[in-house]
């Protein structure tokens, strides 16, 4: 098949859409059919010489006013866009976001007479108040919830990687046909390196001295509010004074990082807290297989991968136990689901820290758990669907 992935993100943004979106493309052309990325563009591409995975046509776009990370396409290039899209004669076209492009790529859909294939990977009422910030809270998500009712209730068929999202999206009126396909992992990736963690840890160790010894907190992923990652800092702070040689390393970025610095610094931790950026998708496996704990406070998340990466890793999570991050660990497999405090995720934390052999049993549970969520298990659903909505490839 000739597919076409239709989305507002992708590189070098980082993010859990452009993770999915990278994970399936990879299979699905390993698995002999054709991708095209349509995408925006970024002005920092001029300069990163990033290479491209799979064929993409990136739009011209201008900033996004609510977020200095996004983009919006300059909507005047849209014919020479369906232009492009013709030329690559679609079998399927998948949309992955709501916004300027997405809302592109359903007219494209609609003008040729395709099915509009989504999947709703964000759970925009959680997120919206950290984009317009100039609402009140109830009217932001009053926002989200229309927007999403009235963008999905004209698609036809639509995708969520949790039965989670599924429920909201129902809750808000959604009455077309939603399919349940987690967001695979790339298992030949994200596996214990075990072999390569003492080495990598002594390498890291010479920028953060602190992380030589001692057990090691990971968080990865953006550093924004809707990620909970202030109630982790004070759950840290809690810890420490128990195990007063533990560290914690954030990687990622984000306009929550110099807050959590300050934050750090105002404890007298801030040899205890390491931020590394964003790092190489290669070298995530290394950092999951140096920590003793995946600490993930996230209670956005309709899937969350970083969860899942962890686990295949053999890092065991503490999480808090809502949205995705509870559906995947399925009753503390793999780890321990927290309340939404820091007293609780400090709890969990510390009752891992201390019992090595309730440690050992989640390590080898998440190891198990995570092999239920791989890309090869979730790709071959979303073949599944692309055959029954285009009956000439069944």
């Amino acid at each position: 098949m000739n597919i076409v992935f239709v989305s507002d993100a992708y590189r070098p943004r980082v993010n859990g859409v452009v993770s999915s979106m990278d994970e399936f493309a990879k299979n699905l052309v390993k698995r002999g059919h054709k991708l095209l990325i349509v995408c925006p563009s970024y002005p920092e591409l001029d300069v990163m010489a990033l290479e491209e995975p799979v064929p993409t046509l990136r739009i011209p776009s201008l900033p996004a006013v609510v977020s200095k990370e996004d983009r919006l396409a300059k909507l005047w290039y849209e014919p020479e866009v369906f232009r492009e899209l013709d030329a690559f004669k679609p079998d399927v076209v998948h949309i992955q976001t709501e916004f300027s492009i997405g809302q592109m790529g359903r007219r494209y859909c609609h003008h040729r007479g395709f099915p509009i294939i989504s999947t709703c990977h964000t759970h925009w009422e959680m997120y919206i108040s950290n984009y317009l910030h100039f609402l009140p809270p109830f009217l932001g998500k009053t926002i989200a919830r229309i927007l999403m009712r009235q963008v999905y209730n004209r698609d036809t068929v639509v995708i969520v990687p949790s039965r989670q999202i599924e429920a909201v999206l129902r809750r808000y009126g959604v009455q077309r046909e939603i399919v349940c396909i987690p967001n695979g992992v790339d298992n030949s990736l994200f596996y214990p390196r075990l072999q390569e963690a003492s080495e990598f840890r002594a390498k890291i160790a010479q920028r953060f001295p602190a992380l030589s010894s001692g057990p090691i907190l990971l968080f990865a992923g953006r550093l924004g509010y809707e990620k909970n990652v202030l109630l982790l800092m004070d759950a840290f702070i809690k810890v420490l004074q128990e195990i007063s040689e533990a560290n914690l390393i954030f990687i990622g970025d984000g306009p929550v990082r110099e807050e959590l610095r300050h934050k750090a610094q105002n404890a007298g931790i801030q040899n205890h807290v390491h931020f590394t950026g964003y790092v190489p998708r290669t070298e995530l496996p290394l950092y999951y297989s140096i920590a003793t704990i995946f600490t993930f406070p996230s209670v956005t998340e309709t899937q969350g991968l970083v969860t899942i990466e962890s686990m295949l890793c053999g890092t065991p999570v503490v999480g808090v136990n809502e949205m995705g991050t509870a559906e995947v660990m399925e009753g503390e497999r793999g780890g321990l689901l927290a309340e939404n405090n820091a007293e609780s995720v400090a709890e969990k934390i510390l009752l891992l820290l201390k019992n090595p052999s309730l440690l050992e049993q989640k390590r080898q549970e998440a190891l198990a758990q995570g092999q239920r969520w791989t890309i090869e298990n979730s790709c071959t659903l979303l073949e599944n669907v692309y055959r029954r909505f285009t009956p000439s490839q069944s």
